[in-house]
């Protein structure tokens, strides 16, 4: 059956900022295809509700509060995790957040520019490079970095988020191409996705109005909507796809500028 490539039974999957929004929505996805989860995030409690709905769905769920941009945190997890598991066989870096790297050029100095950075580029290759013997160990690995829009989008005070993540997407094609063929990695580049970190948007209705003119689909993404792509490319029904990025924006990206000016008002 093709629906059996989509299963993740016997798999185990460490995803980060899994505590809420599109991370814990991943975690539960996993978990009904079968996959036992590793829930890491810096707010415990957080991650124990996600815990809760795993282990719901009959699989097993550890709970790893950590904070990614402290490397002594990162190594002692992962040392954890080797004297308790034979293999991962998923990684998914979602966590990630604009950091105080948010701003003008003006306000944002090096040190906060550099933040950003750690949050969500520093921070993903550290916990590949330290997790690597782990993937390695499985009889083939999966790796999805969760990127942004944001890495070909262009908008005030966000250069560093968009470096970020730009960097995001071209580490991941370049470690591709160095994991090559045991560990595929890709990513995904979600748009505008409707989680507790947009509710500025939703909770207004006329950003809301004005951020779905940019959106052909003509609504804002559902965690469940990234959930399902990381499924994808976590799972054996992508084992000929490695090194791409897979925008899932409800059309944003496709759509041309003068589509754009004929939505405004």
């Amino acid at each position: 059956m093709l629906t059996d490539s989509f299963s993740l039974s016997g798999k185990t999957a460490l995803i980060t900022g899994a505590g809420k929004g599109i991370g814990a929505r991943i975690a539960t996805a996993f978990a009904e295809m079968g996959a036992d989860i590793i829930l890491l995030a810096r707010t415990e409690s957080d991650l124990q509700q996600v815990a809760v709905a795993v282990r719901r769905l009959g699989r097993d769920a550890r709970v790893c509060p950590c904070d990614l941009t402290d490397e002594a945190q990162v190594e002692a997890l992962v040392a954890e995790l080797q004297e308790a598991l034979p293999a991962l066989d998923i990684l998914v870096n979602n966590a990630g957040a604009p950091g105080k790297g948010y701003g003008s050029l003006a306000s944002v100095d090096k040190r906060r520019f550099e933040h950003t950075l750690d949050v969500n580029l520093s921070a993903a290759y550290s916990l590949i490079h330290h997790t690597l013997p782990l993937l390695q160990s499985a009889s083939e690995a999966s790796i999805v970095n969760i990127s942004s829009a944001m890495s070909w989008m262009v908008d005030k005070q966000m250069a560093a988020y968009a470096a970020a993540k730009a960097g995001l997407d071209q580490m991941t094609r370049v470690l591709a191409y160095e994991l090559s063929p045991h560990i595929r990695v890709n990513g995904i580049a979600p748009g505008a996705i409707e989680t507790p970190a947009t509710a500025f948007i939703t909770d207004n209705p006329q950003r809301l109005e004005e951020t779905v003119r940019w959106i052909p689909q003509g609504r804002l993404g559902q965690p469940e909507d990234i959930a399902l792509a990381a499924l994808y490319l976590a799972s054996p029904a992508s084992g000929f796809v490695s090194g791409k990025i897979l925008e899932v924006d409800g059309g944003m990206a496709a759509l041309p500028g003068t589509a754009i000016q004929s939505r405004l008002p």
